[in-house]
This record gives C-alpha cells, sequence and structure tokens, in this order.
C-alpha cells in the first residue's frame, strides 16, 4: 500500500497526534523529610534553603521537606515519633543517641544506602562513634571543638591558665563597671553537660572510665564542678548561670556585657560578627587549662529512619551533604569545625580563627 496516499480515519489521526506530542513520561517525584533541630533558628532559616534547592536541582526525581523544633525538645520529639511510626526519612542527632535510636529498632545501618566513597572520607575515629552493633548506623555529619572568645580590645594576652581567667575577669570588671569578666551557664538545658564537661576533662576528670562505669563523682570531677560553682558564687565573674543556656552567651558578649566565653564556632555564626569588627573586636584562643589542657569534643550524625519509604532517596541526600565543597559550606555558615581532611586544605579554614579550633581537635 503506498502510504502517501493512505486515507486515516479521524480517531485514528487523533491517536498519531497524540502519541507524537506526547513525548517522554515524566519521572516520578519522591518526597523525603528531613528532621534537624534548630530548623527555624536564624542561622537555619539563612542556610539551609540553598543547600535544598542545589540537591534538588541535582536530583529533580527528589524533593526534600524540612522539619525541626529547638534542640532542648528535639530527642523527646524524635523518640515520641518513632514510636508512632512517623519519624522523617533522614533525621539529624546527636551522635550520643546513636546507640539508644539503634537498641530501639529506630533507624537503619546506612552501608549500601550510602556509597562507600562517602563513608570513607569520614575521619575513623567519628565514623566509629557512630556505629552500633558491628553496623555503621549513622553518618557524622558535624564536629566541634570549644576554644575561648575574648575582647582583643580589653584583654591584650589570653589567659593560659584557671587562675589566670578568674585573675582576668576580675581585672576587666574593674576597668568596665556594668561587664562581667566571663560567662558560664547552668540552665536546664541540653548543652549544660557540654559546657561542664569543659572543665572535668582539664582538671583531670573524665565522664565514664574504661569499663562503661560514670565518674562524674570523682575527686577530679567534684572539684571542677566546685570551680564552676565559685566562678559565680565566690569570685563573682560570671552572670547567675541559672539563668543562661550555651546558645545565650554569644548575643550577650556581641552586646558588650562579657568579656569571654567559651564557645565553639558557631559563637561567630550566632553574633553574626566577624573578629575584627569595631564595636566587639575578639579573637579565639585555646581553652585555659587546669591539671591538663583539654577540652570537650562533640559530633552529630545524620540517620535514617527504619521505617522511612524512600531509604534510597534518603541515602543519597546524606551523601551529597557529605560532599566535601558542600560540607564545607555547611560547615562554614553554621560554624563548624571541618569534619573532611578536605577542608582542612580550603582557603576558608586556613585562616587564624579557624586555625585555633582545628588545633583543639
Amino acid at each position: 500500500m503506498n502510504l502517501r496516499s493512505m486515507r486515516l480515519g479521524p480517531s485514528l489521526c487523533i491517536l498519531v497526534l497524540a502519541a507524537g506530542l506526547a513525548g517522554p513520561a515524566l519521572a516520578e517525584t519522591t518526597e523525603i523529610r528531613f528532621f534537624i533541630p534548630g530548623a527555624s533558628d536564624e542561622v537555619s532559616q539563612k542556610t539551609l534553603p540553598g543547600f535544598i534547592a542545589d540537591f534538588e536541582a541535582k536530583n529533580p526525581d527528589i524533593k526534600v521537606k524540612v522539619e525541626g523544633v529547638g534542640w532542648d525538645e528535639a530527642f523527646q520529639k524524635l523518640s515520641t515519633d518513632f514510636i508512632a511510626g512517623r519519624a522523617a526519612d533522614v533525621v539529624y542527632i546527636g551522635t550520643r543517641n546513636v546507640a539508644e535510636l539503634s537498641m530501639m529498632g529506630a533507624i537503619q545501618p546506612v552501608d549500601g544506602l550510602v556509597d562507600a566513597a562517602t563513608l570513607g572520607r569520614i575521619p575513623e575515629t567519628l565514623r566509629q562513634a557512630a556505629q552500633f552493633g558491628g553496623k555503621q548506623m549513622a553518618v557524622p555529619m558535624a564536629f566541634s571543638t570549644q576554644a575561648l572568645y575574648y575582647r582583643t580590645d580589653l584583654i591584650p594576652t589570653p589567659p593560659k591558665t584557671w587562675d589566670e581567667l578568674v585573675a582576668t575577669a576580675k581585672s576587666v570588671m574593674e576597668k568596665n563597671p556594668g561587664m562581667y569578666g566571663y560567662a558560664t551557664s547552668a540552665a536546664a538545658h541540653v548543652t549544660l553537660v557540654s559546657q561542664f564537661l569543659n572543665f572535668v576533662y582539664q582538671n583531670g576528670g573524665e565522664a565514664f572510665d574504661s569499663s562503661g562505669e560514670t565518674r562524674i563523682n570523682s575527686p577530679e570531677a567534684v572539684a571542677a564542678l566546685q570551680f564552676y560553682v565559685d566562678l559565680f558564687q565566690k569570685d563573682k565573674v560570671v552572670p547567675n548561670p541559672l539563668e543562661l543556656n550555651r546558645e545565650q552567651h554569644p548575643p550577650l558578649f556581641a552586646q558588650g556585657k562579657i568579656a569571654m566565653m567559651v564557645s565553639g564556632p558557631w559563637g561567630k555564626s550566632i553574633m553574626g560578627l566577624p573578629p575584627d569588627n569595631k564595636t566587639v573586636p575578639y579573637a579565639v584562643a585555646p581553652l585555659p587549662c587546669g591539671k591538663a589542657c583539654k577540652g570537650e569534643q562533640v559530633s552529630d550524625s545524620l540517620a535514617i529512619s527504619a521505617k522511612s519509604a524512600h531509604p534510597e532517596a534518603a541515602g543519597k541526600f546524606v551523601a551529597y551533604l557529605l560532599q566535601p565543597e558542600v560540607h564545607a559550606k555547611w560547615d562554614d555558615q553554621r560554624g563548624l569545625v571541618p569534619l573532611l581532611a578536605e577542608e582542612e586544605q580550603m582557603d576558608t579554614f586556613r585562616t587564624p580563627f579557624w586555625q585555633t579550633f582545628i588545633a583543639m581537635k
């Protein structure tokens, strides 16, 4: 039959035309939920949208919905959601919670969901901290040390010992009425333990011994607690610790109400001020030493819910956040010590500010 002379019926013509215009079928979009404490705070509101948009542009078949509550409510919220079977696909947790959530059956191993190359970039000690039962139950995402922030216009030389810390704080207060020399925290908040443990470690103490037994009542820890209390009751160089948590120190520093504080690099992010600003110029120094020169190191991790309906998509999102260029932006914007070795070589982290925190690792 001559195709040029073949006459088609109206219905067949419509079908042929429709087939020609339809094109390839659109891929189905998968939505995953990402739970991160502090999702509504100022830093998260400024930084998270950019990461989500970039991931979605590179993975057009996956959409990410961000959820979260404050850090002080986060673990309770997650526990409730896990028990109810409604937890987010990807959850941002304190690495300290990996064992508990693993025993609950709330999270699943990430091996096979997050590629081996991504996992291999993470320092082994941090990777091991997120393991349980011989399996990689989470992926370390954030790592931080702490340092002493001090006003360079008021303190020419930062204190290097506990005695110097008290003496410097008193000197500042004598010359600057209305300003406290230092700040500590004792409010009922998740960050309280973090602040206090610095002093325990500096005094030669530890939180747990090698067998897992608590050592918080050891003579070294008790003496550290006494020093912590004396800063307020005896030396009177800090505002009332019961009214403060760690996140409230940077605003007080930026407002000129305290001259020194202990914080991670996130303190700079919270203040929104570079060290060389004209109003409250500052620098960071290693933590003052007690019997030892030590400080707490903390990390947070990303885990995938055991009941996630989209574990593969969740794994892709986790892997994306751990790419060196992406993670460097995450650490810089959110005020975290570089987690990956590749980051430490980038110009962003080769400043005196960042090098102080890196040296505390």
